[in-house]
């Protein structure tokens, strides 16, 4: 082979030193690629579940967060009703309290007007019977006894009290 410029010490040397440096290649070099390759393509694939994980539980939380807003918004109405009610009730009330303190107001003025129609009678009835016994006594020029004047006092009111309309 040496007349084909083969040097057969050489070439086998070259071939131990390229079977030499190819394994040494795949232990050092090959192996912790393929693992740093293996490794980086797992955290991806971590990475990547987390992602879909975080991103269900944002929906998940929107979700509650909808729910607990229209919750929220349902009470709220709630309470708005109920304090209308309440409000409409409390002015129903008041109404019918005003309307028992009027009705109140106006059997007390009945009452003490015919108290002082009563009292008005009576004091009109003492200064007719006065005027009576004075223009009896200047008809007939004397004075009456107590007694007489009384029947007449009273005879007088009681044809009063026929002769009204």
């Amino acid at each position: 082979m040496e007349s084909l410029g083969i040097n057969l010490n050489l070439l086998v040397s070259q071939l131990v030193n390229f079977t030499l440096l190819t394994i040494l290649l795949y232990v050092l070099l090959y192996k912790p690629v393929l693992r740093m390759l293996n490794e980086r393509k797992e955290r991806i694939a971590r990475s990547m579940a987390d992602i879909e994980a975080a991103r269900d539980a944002a929906a998940k939380a929107q979700q509650e967060y909808d729910r607990t807003i229209a919750e929220a918004q349902r009470k709220a109405q709630q309470i708005i009703a109920q304090a209308s009610e309440t409000g409409e009730k409390v002015s129903v009330d008041i109404k019918a309290e005003a309307q028992q303190e009027a009705d109140a107001i106006r059997q007390k003025a009945r009452e003490e007007a015919v108290v002082e129609r009563d009292r008005i009678l009576a004091e009109v009835q003492n200064q007719i019977a006065g005027l009576t016994m004075l223009a009896t006594e200047k008809v007939l020029g004397t004075s009456l006894d107590a007694n007489a004047q009384r029947k007449l006092i009273d005879d007088f009111i009681s044809n009063l009290g026929e002769a009204k309309p």
